[in-house]
Parts: C-alpha cells; structure tokens; sequence
C-alpha cells in the first residue's frame, strides 16, 4: 500500500477544509478527493481487476449522508465485496467520519465493517486535531499535536 488517503465526501467546502488541514500536518499525505461513492467503487474495483493492489490508498475516510450512494452503501461495499476480485478492498482501513450522532447508525457502521467512526467536528482546531489523530493513528506517522 502505498501513503494515501482517499477522502469521500459531497461537500466542495469540507474537501478545501480538509485539504487545508492536511497541508498544514508536518508529515505530507497524497490525498485523493472524492465526491461521490459510485466513483469510488469503481476506481477501486478498477484496481482490483488490474489486480493493482499496491495502488490501494493506506486509509479511506468516509462521510455517510451523500446522494447516489450513501456512504452505508459504500461501506458495504468495501467490507464484505460481492465480486472476488475486489476480495482486497476490505483489508483498506475505512474511518467513517459524519455528523450523524445516532447509536443505531454507529452500530450499524461497524457491523458493515468500519474500522473506526469519529463523530465530525464543527470547530476548525477540533478537525485539524481530530485528523491529526487519524493519520497518526492510522498512518502510523508522529505527528505533532494541534497548538
């Protein structure tokens, strides 16, 4: 795998937001900005029919309310893929990172197979830590903390 993150969300202002943030991190990250779950699909399933395994991005950090394909839709998707080719998308860790506080939704998120849901942030120093967090955690880089 190589040191990408894939972002999917239908938000143009949280892609600059993000965008923002990961600029600003000591450590540098590819980012790949998505703004829609069906293109996605199929940019991975492409891979993985090129069997282009190592193209796979390190970490996928998911929103769940988009139209077309909602980010559950996704989700599933990914983790539990109907198609044995795509058998290696489910090994690619998948934040789910939204708005939506409902336990039942949680739940439901990690029974699909999500590997991690944090609660979206509102306040720009809350993300900038919050994603300071996921790499570091995710990425496996020191990152040094929000000031």
């Amino acid at each position: 795998m190589n040191g990408e993150i894939y972002i999917v969300d239908d938000s143009p202002d949280q892609h600059f937001l993000l965008y923002q943030i990961l600029k600003q991190l000591p450590e540098s990250y590819s980012v790949k900005f998505f703004e829609d779950g069906k293109i996605l699909h199929r940019h991975l399933g492409t891979l993985s029919i090129q069997e282009q395994h190592d193209k796979f991005p390190k970490l996928i950090i998911l929103d769940l309310h988009m139209p077309g394909m909602s980010g559950l839709q996704l989700l599933k998707l990914i983790k539990k893929p109907a198609v044995e080719s795509h058998e290696h998308l489910k090994d690619i860790p998948v934040v789910v990172m939204s708005s939506d506080t409902r336990e039942d939704r949680i739940i439901k998120c990690y029974q699909e197979g999500a590997d991690a849901y944090i609660i979206k942030p509102m306040e720009f120093d809350k993300v900038k830590s919050t994603m300071q967090s996921i790499c570091r955690f995710w990425l496996g880089r020191e990152v040094q903390p929000a000031e």
